[in-house]
């Protein structure tokens, strides 16, 4: 006699549990192992390089196709390591509202903070070297650009300034923006502080152009503060970020 299959033989196998709706789709990867395999792309990238140019001298048609398709390869996996590497600079920009706020709130000023771009994407070790010279610059426009509400009044300005810091795409580059509608910058008070720190004799300051009186702001030791403080440059001025 044949026995009756079992109740667990008899069931029909469960079928798959389907992945849990909002699972995790992401992985950590250390970016030393990025810059690992983007340095082993590089080198796949030259030996491309020179297959294609072997295969335009030999003149074997199917050689020919086969280094073409290496090279479209080639050339889409170097841009997708490169895009493993990249991050929003909202990473950088979101910190600004707060620090604006607080700035505006002890220096007794109305400002708004306008930021444009926040989805454009850098690698990110260049998002995080952007991060301290971009808040000393906004430090500065809070600090040096706007008026308090009474002198902008005064102007016939908007009692509120405002502050728009902004990032675009421009072809291979990132274009950085932070303008103002402050005070702007006075060439004859750049002229005069250039001559009262002694960087300058009086007769070449007077014979500096405007811009070339703006461009004062960069030089070491250069700033216009009669008080240091921790606002802004302490003192140090804008050439602290002229290179990064």
């Amino acid at each position: 006699t044949t026995r009756p299959p079992t109740a667990a033989a008899a069931r029909p196998a469960a079928p798959a549990r389907p992945a849990a709706r909002g699972a995790e789709t992401t992985v950590r990867v250390d970016t030393a192992r990025l810059d690992e395999i983007m340095n082993m792309v590089g080198e796949l990238v030259l030996v491309r390089n020179r297959l294609v140019r072997l295969g335009l001298n030999s003149g074997d048609e199917a050689m020919a196709k086969a280094v073409a398709n290496l090279d479209v390869v080639t050339g889409d996996l170097q841009m997708s390591v490169m895009k493993t590497r990249m991050q929003p600079i909202k990473k950088v920009f979101g910190r600004f509202p707060r620090l604006v706020r607080d700035l505006a709130r002890n220096m007794k000023k109305e400002i708004n903070l306008e930021l444009v771009g926040e989805e454009t994407d850098l690698d990110k070790n260049l998002v995080e070297a952007l991060a301290d010279p971009l808040v000393h610059l906004v430090r500065n426009a809070v600090d040096h650009g706007i008026e308090s509400p009474e002198e902008r009044e005064a102007a016939g300005k908007p009692r509120v300034g405002q502050v728009v810091l902004s990032a675009e795409q421009e072809g291979d580059h990132i274009l950085l923006m932070i303008t103002d509608d402050g005070k702007g910058m006075d060439a004859e008070v750049l002229r005069n502080k250039a001559v009262e720190k002694g960087l300058l004799e009086r007769d070449a300051a007077d014979r500096l152009t405007d811009l070339e009186c703006y461009n004062l702001i960069f030089a070491p030791g250069f700033s216009t503060k009669t008080e240091i403080s921790d606002v802004s440059g302490r003192g140090v001025g804008t050439v602290s970020y002229t290179h990064l």
